[in-house]
């Protein structure tokens, strides 16, 4: 992974909000993969079949995507992820440009082929107010190309960024995800909002949650949207051996735990803390039934 040095200026432009704030695109809004039309390979005797290093040429220049004039968001390019795709970034010497992840993805490793003359560099800076993991790329001159690959927690991305003179480049690019989008909406029938939420000790906290649901697999944790991302307490798994702090993901004013619990608490102070107990109703009706009907 590249760790370069950036100029504190360069980052505050690029990391800077919008004057408008951009929508998020839909599943249904997501700009149409392109590809490019084969053409057969001729020689002098007519057609024959095409080398290892033709066909690989092929493969690319048809994985190839490129910016279309529907795929913008004010100045954010938006790519219709595909597995396998080749995305364009086009770059400029005098310019920073920022590649935008999704919310809440984490990015596990970052490459480039070019490495002396191509800046890449992770941010650990949210985006906006949507937790968004930034890789900002830069080249040294004109007339370069090369290509960065992101790992991430979620998928794999093959971006081929293209340096160019002048002031034309691309400022941001992200990616929608249509696949992802139209699984969640079929699954919200699965999602399991069962859970009792109520303050333990103190009074009832601004920060009490709004809803608690999981899927199986993770739970989210929903705050209002008036508490200040500041003021979000910790969370506490409680088991039969104790307590712990349990590792989570702030997405906006939403949790999200990589883990299924039956109970857990927020826990804000210190000599007189604030208590918020959170249960899977299963284990409430469970104890119910033990004390005799008594919640």
């Amino acid at each position: 992974m590249m760790r370069l040095m950036l100029f504190s200026a360069a980052m505050a432009l690029v990391l800077s909000p919008p004057i408008a704030t951009a929508q998020a695109i839909g599943a249904d809004q997501c700009p149409a993969l392109s590809a490019a039309t084969e053409a057969p390979v001729q020689s002098r005797r007519g057609r024959r079949d095409p080398t290892p290093a033709e066909l690989l040429a092929r493969a690319n220049e048809a994985a190839r995507q490129r910016p279309e004039r529907t795929g913008f968001t004010q100045a954010r390019q938006i790519y219709t992820y595909a597995p396998g795709a080749i995305y364009e970034l086009y770059t400029s010497p005098s310019f920073i440009s920022a590649i935008l992840l999704e919310p809440g993805e984490t990015l596990g490793d970052v490459a480039a082929g070019d490495t002396s003359r191509w800046m890449v560099q992770e941010t650990n800076a949210e985006a906006e107010i949507d937790g968004r993991t930034i890789v900002l790329v830069k080249p040294q001159t004109s007339g370069l190309r090369t290509n960065i690959v992101l790992v991430t927690d979620r998928r794999t991305y093959t971006i081929e960024a293209i340096a160019q003179t002048g002031s034309a480049y691309s400022a941001q690019i992200a990616w929608c995800y249509p696949a992802e989008q139209e699984a969640r909406m079929a699954s919200v029938d699965q999602l399991n909002f069962g859970y009792r939420v109520r303050a333990t000790r103190g009074r009832r906290p601004s920060w009490m949650p709004s809803r608690v649901f999981d899927d199986g697999r993770r739970t989210w944790i929903e705050m209002p949207e008036a508490v200040a991302s500041s003021d979000l307490p910790p969370l506490f798994v409680v088991t039969g051996e104790g307590s712990e702090l349990v590792n989570y993901r702030v997405q906006g004013q939403r949790y999200m735990v990589d883990r299924i619990f039956d109970v857990a608490e927020l826990r804000l102070g210190t000599r007189s803390p604030t208590i918020v107990r959170i249960e899977r109703e299963a284990l409430s009706q469970r104890r119910s039934a033990r004390l005799g009907g008594r919640p």
